[in-house]
């Protein structure tokens, strides 16, 4: 017999859901990571003395996993809790 309340369910899944969301964010940053290190790693294009693979994989990578993370936690998370004991009242 199954004693978790629905709402203990749903909040399991919602878990579940964000870890993939989550999984899908780095996968997506780490090609955007390695993919502008590879695409660009022939470039004679220097700024501030630093190649342009620089700028793209690493500041370019910063800024951009600051703005996945932002979406990520505006429209993909919410806020609940685990907690599935009952209310017992005295």
């Amino acid at each position: 017999m199954n004693t978790a309340p629905d709402h203990y369910k749903e909040a399991i899944r919602q878990s579940h859901r964000e870890a993939i969301y989550t999984l899908v964010a780095a996968v997506f940053l780490f090609v955007f990571f390695w993919g502008s290190i590879y695409l660009s790693a022939d470039s004679d294009e220097f700024f501030w003395g630093l190649p342009l693979w620089f700028w793209l994989s690493c500041v370019g990578g910063y800024i951009l996993s600051v703005v996945v993370v932002a979406v990520l936690v505006k429209f993909f998370t919410r806020n609940f809790s685990l907690n599935h004991q009952k209310d017992t009242e005295p």
